[in-house]
């Protein structure tokens, strides 16, 4: 149900009003920061139009229809997504049962929770044979609700090819369709595919609610929980991977770093960057750069405005690494936006080598110096 969706009050109201006025759009694009509830809320969209039993326009969440979509097994759902350039046939069956594995791991983890994330073993795109294979698909009507759904998530990881072959689908989508995609990066859609949807706008969660979240849906202590909704930045998925764990060690390495800045530890970098270098797992740089920044940002509140400190429990830390060397603020946020560029150097698959180590060398000098 669309309660079930965190701090979208607004983007949630305006779907609502459409399916009250019976004035669904054809054509949606859900765009906002990660892990703040798109995916959800379009799953969400296509429980409500199709359920025969609806509330308040909203989904009954007990009928077959709804049971079907929340299992992703309703003949009338597509969702598409990145993947590798997997080996299918013209039906979409997979030819090596271990891709098909991968694609139902993925499902898996969405269908616990839409905010998880799962690694595929390559890099991952939307293909134009994938989008072949929906066109062939839509062009029959819904066979058990009244709307055929199509949801791509990280609709801009679309190939040139499949994007310029969508806008076919997007111009004149069959009247029994409704397509939604979704995306964080909203700028790298092509124009024309922007132009054809209906804008949703999802905005970061509050960190007083991703507390609550974290403390009555998966118990966690209080204390850890204030800390975990800070660190996570309005990001949901965050704060729920941090909650199991899964992030806590990203964070500590973090941590590690700042220490060998503390202690000018020039060997400690070395070799925290060669680990980086050999292991190659970009998803944790991305994190602990996204830590970084966090930690930088402290600083600046340090002497201005403590209660906007994330790293809470990290204060003896932070105002022992303000004694080392008093940063202007110019210093601080020429920091922050060295490592800010090293993440979209990372998003451009520039060389990784080069990057973790100019990044890591570059913090270090610009605070002791060249």
């Amino acid at each position: 149900m669309f309660s079930n969706i965190k701090c979208q009050k607004k983007a949630i109201n305006s779907l609502k009003q459409l399916i009250s006025a019976g004035k669904e759009a054809q054509s949606y694009l859900f765009y906002g920061p990660k892990g703040v509830g798109k995916l959800a809320t379009a799953f969400e969209f296509a429980k409500a139009v199709n359920c025969p039993n609806q509330k308040n326009y909203d989904a009954c969440d007990n009928c077959s229809s709804c049971i079907k979509i929340d299992h992703f097994t309703h003949p009338d759902i597509n969702f598409i997504f990145p993947t590798p350039k997997f080996d299918v046939t013209t039906e979409g069956d997979f030819r090596k049962e271990s891709e098909q594995i991968q694609v139902q791991n993925f499902i898996k983890q969405i269908k616990s929770t839409p905010f998880s994330r799962y690694k595929f073993s390559k890099a991952t795109s939307i293909q134009i044979d994938t989008i072949r294979r929906l066109e062939r698909k839509i062009l029959f009507k819904p066979t058990e609700g009244k709307y055929h759904i199509i949801i791509i998530t990280e609709a801009d990881e679309m190939t040139r090819q499949a994007a310029n072959a969508f806008l076919k689908t997007l111009e004149e989508p069959p009247p029994y369709a409704i397509i939604i995609l979704t995306t964080t990066k909203f700028s790298s859609l092509l124009p024309t595919i922007i132009s054809r949807c209906q804008k949703v706008r999802f905005n970061s969660i509050t960190q007083d609610v991703i507390e609550n979240h974290l403390i009555e849906e998966f118990n966690v202590d209080k204390a850890q929980a204030r800390i975990i909704s800070r660190i996570s930045n309005g990001n949901m998925a965050k704060a729920i991977l941090m909650s199991k764990e899964q992030q806590i060690e990203t964070r500590d390495m973090a941590l590690d770093f700042v220490e060998f800045i503390m202690n000018n530890d020039l060997e400690g970098i070395h070799n925290f960057s060669d680990n980086f270098i050999q292991n190659r797992n970009e998803e944790v740089l991305r994190d602990i750069f996204d830590f970084l920044v966090l930690w930088f940002g402290d600083l600046l509140y340090l002497s201005s405005n403590q209660s906007r400190i994330v790293n809470i429990d990290q204060m003896e830390k932070l105002q022992n690494f303000n004694q080392i060397r008093q940063l202007s603020n110019k210093e601080i946020q020429e920091i922050i936006l060295l490592i800010e560029q090293s993440k979209n150097l990372l998003a451009g698959h520039i060389n990784f080598e080069l990057i973790v180590i100019d990044t890591f060398f570059q913090i270090y000098n610009k605070i002791y110096g060249d």
